[in-house]
């Protein structure tokens, strides 16, 4: 278990909650644009079945406490599938950048569904650059919010640096601040240890 997840009562069964501004190894946080973008993804921990936004209220809790929701506005259904469909397709590309891949034709359809619901819209700003922002309002306009992060991340030439650990059961999206941009785990000591421990224990049981 990492330092900063606490299991509270004696049920081994429990969800784990997860402390504010946790990161496994002691790693620091993304920097904005992407911290946003991090904190939305990592709502979602595969591995322990950990979801802060596991309902429509979740989620509009969650991003008026980000101040990307106003207080009056709600989530619909609409929204709330939408918002998980970014969450899983943003995990995809940022697991892309720790394998170095590109996405493939069905990763790109995905992330065309999933954008289709965020409204943004394009202007100038004081150096003459058109840029994207987020248009609209209520849960469109939030999800916008999101997806300029992850385009201002892309023009910056920081989002190849926000990473999905590769252990296939936890995908926590990290900042890999290394030199040379190749850590390929959330935690070494953790879920790599554990990811070569296994993959050794296969090599040894093939024939």
């Amino acid at each position: 278990m990492f330092a900063g997840v606490v299991v509270t009562g004696n049920n081994p069964s429990q969800v784990p909650t997860v402390a504010a501004g946790f990161q496994p190894a002691g790693r620091a946080p993304a920097p904005p644009p992407l911290d946003l973008v991090q904190d939305f993804v990592n709502t979602e921990i595969p591995e322990w079945a950990h979801d802060e936004i596991a309902t429509p209220d979740e989620l509009a809790a969650w991003l008026r406490a980000r101040g990307l929701l106003a207080e009056s506005s709600v989530v619909d259904a609409e929204a709330f599938v939408a918002a998980r469909a970014l969450r899983g397709v943003l995990r995809e590309l940022a697991l892309l950048n720790t394998l170095g891949e590109a996405p493939d034709e069905g990763l790109r359809d995905a992330f065309d569904h999933a954008v289709a619901s965020a409204l943004l819209r394009v202007e100038l700003d004081e150096s003459g650059r058109a840029r994207p922002r987020p248009a609209g309002d209520g849960a469109a306009r939030a999800l916008g919010a999101i997806v300029v992060r992850v385009l201002d991340a892309q023009a910056s030439g920081v989002w190849g640096r926000l990473k999905a650990c590769r252990k296939d059961t936890c995908g926590w999206l990290f900042y890999d601040a290394s030199r040379n941009v190749s850590s390929n785990w959330c935690s070494m000591s953790i879920c790599g240890n554990r990811s070569k421990t296994a993959a050794y224990r296969q090599r040894r049981r093939a024939p």
